[in-house]
């Protein structure tokens, strides 16, 4: 694909993403089940992020992107430390939760909230690990680094 096929695909998809985040939030203004309405509203925001995503990937493609400062380097190690704790804390409630409920729907969803606190920490260990080395860093060597973990790479069941 070319590069200006490629910019307008992506484009076309921060739109897509937009709208369905837009269609879902207030489709579900008049439904009265809570839990339906915050699962749909979940899927919502998941939209919104993949619109940022595709918003930064656009940025990549449009221009080249500094290397980390020692500021950066340093302010974003204490972030990432911080929330490397947070999501420990989030897997380990949630983990002692499943033990306390029999409900299948709620297993379900424990597990798919479970799912997504993994990937964000496996995300952060990444970048930590990034940040240890200290080295100086493009954002494509960033990039390069932390899509090795994607398992599909971009394929399909990614």
């Amino acid at each position: 694909m070319q590069r200006t096929d490629l910019i307008k695909t992506l484009e076309e998809a921060v739109k897509l993403e937009q709208r369905n985040a837009e269609e879902l939030e207030k489709g579900v203004e008049k439904l009265k089940s809570e839990v339906i309405k915050s699962i749909l509203g979940s899927i919502a925001n998941d939209s919104r992020k993949h619109a940022k995503i595709y918003e930064g990937i656009l940025r990549i493609l449009r221009e080249v992107g500094p290397a980390i400062s020692e500021d950066d380097f340093t302010m974003l190690e204490k972030i990432v430390k911080t929330h490397i704790k947070m999501e420990e804390e989030m897997i380990s409630t949630l983990n002692k939760l499943f033990g306390e409920v029999d409900d299948k729907r709620i297993t379900y969803l424990f597990k798919y909230i479970l799912d997504d606190e993994v990937k964000h920490h496996k995300l952060l260990l990444n970048i930590l690990d990034l940040i240890v080395k200290k080295e100086v860093l493009t954002e494509k060597d960033v990039w390069d680094y932390l899509w090795k973990e994607v398992p599909f790479h971009g394929t399909p069941g990614g």
